[in-house]
């Protein structure tokens, strides 16, 4: 059980707040959590930090205004120190070189926890390390809690808590359609990005597996595609395995899926899968050469020279003004695992949130946070572990839909 957390200076902490996503956080903050919230945003520029604190006073001024705390990440010692006085730490750091001291820190000072991880790699180290000690401390440590893996891990739990409830019956398969997902990166994407790379043959290949991330493994299957593994379904249309996130998302819902009653809760025979949206085959073939593209440019050491000169350094990201004008969109499919084939049970859901990625990313690390510090109910009365934004289940959809969020969920 997680001890009682009533005698914090802080609700919540901001790690990371001078970067670009955590500006986009302190500003979402600001302009949507309680005005009575005690925070804090955290950083290692104190000139940073002011700059900050003065754009969130001209945001609104009639709230409590954050507390200013410079901290190195790397001191252990004082960053301990600065989690222990929050209820909730929010952290926006650069996960590949500091994310586990903030982790660490977070476990000794029984602080639960809130990220956007999306590094499978890192995620199992993690889960290896730091799981059994947040289950036993009752520390809640959500990661990927962002544009990815956010959004997919919600829709395809409610998808399948609705396949359950109008036919009880379990999910065979929920299939992702990305309708619309701007692809523009921050400096801090990038970092991350040129650092997945380094990784030796076997852990990327290893990475790749479905069940990476998962507690227990599932069923071994074939994805039902052409040989371009395209795929047509009926209600989504034309699909291509071209989304840049399908690996990542893919493992944190397996994840979730594992974590469940080792399971059972959605379905032994339970997969996920994600593409994106085309019009036609030749545009989903295109659609690949494109996303093999990019990956390339961060994988071939010439073309990775050329990604460090081009791209956004951190710190930096897609302008602001053109992130709020953007839309993030996507509809699922939910299949029931029965002996029915295709006139089985099915469940469409679509959620649209109205602004970007980052912005998205900024409103779920904000109201995850919020879950965690106002309601803090975990699926099926879990305490504490490394978990995923499912497990932060009905309270964080409403709260993503007060901001923004459109949501359907319907039988077919």
């Amino acid at each position: 059980m997680a001890r009682p957390k009533n005698d914090q200076e802080f609700d919540i902490v901001l790690v990371g707040a001078t970067g670009y996503t955590g500006k986009l956080t302190a500003h979402h903050i600001a302009r949507n959590l309680p005005t009575n919230l005690k925070w804090a945003i955290a950083g290692r520029s104190r000139t940073k930090l002011d700059t900050l604190a003065e754009e969130l006073n001209r945001i609104s001024q009639d709230r409590l205004q954050p507390g200013i705390e410079v901290v190195d990440v790397e001191d252990t010692v004082q960053l301990t120190a600065l989690v222990a006085r929050a209820k909730v730490c929010i952290s926006v750091v650069s996960y590949n070189e500091v994310g586990a001291n903030v982790i660490e820190a977070c476990i000794q000072s029984r602080t639960d926890y809130v990220d956007t991880a999306g590094s499978v790699t890192h995620l199992r180290g993690w889960i290896d390390k730091y799981h059994h000690a947040a289950e036993q401390g009752g520390v809640a440590i959500i990661t990927s809690c962002g544009n990815y893996s956010a959004f997919q891990d919600l829709l395809t739990w409610l998808s399948v808590n609705e396949l359950a409830k109008t036919s009880s019956l379990k999910t065979k398969e929920v299939i992702m359609s990305i309708l619309r997902m701007p692809a523009d990166p921050s400096g801090g994407t990038v970092k991350s990005m040129l650092g997945r790379t380094r990784l030796d043959p076997t852990t990327m290949q290893e990475s790749q597996g479905p069940w990476y991330l998962s507690p227990v493994k599932g069923q071994e299957y074939v994805k039902a595609a052409n040989v371009f593994g395209i795929r047509h379904d009926p209600i989504l249309g034309t699909l291509s395995p071209s989304s840049f996130s399908d690996l990542q998302n893919r493992a944190v819902v397996h994840r979730t899926w594992g974590l469940l009653d080792g399971g059972n809760y959605y379905g032994r025979n339970f997969r996920y899968s994600e593409y994106n949206k085309v019009s036609s085959t030749i545009a989903g073939i295109v659609d690949i050469l494109k996303s093999k593209g990019i990956k390339l440019m961060f994988t071939l050491p010439p073309l990775r020279v050329i990604a460090k000169m081009i791209l956004p350094k951190p710190g930096d990201g897609p302008d602001v003004e053109k992130e709020k004008n953007a839309v993030v969109d996507m509809e699922a499919i939910a299949l029931a695992d029965s002996m029915d084939g295709d006139s089985s049970a099915k469940v469409h859901a679509r959620m649209r949130f109205s602004g970007g990625p980052y912005t998205a990313t900024a409103a779920f690390l904000a109201q995850g946070a919020a879950s965690l510090l106002y309601t803090r109910k975990l699926e099926r009365g879990s305490e504490g572990g490394l978990l995923t934004p499912a497990f932060l289940g009905a309270d964080l959809v409403e709260r993503i839909q007060g901001v923004g969020a459109e949501l359907e969920v319907k039988v077919l």
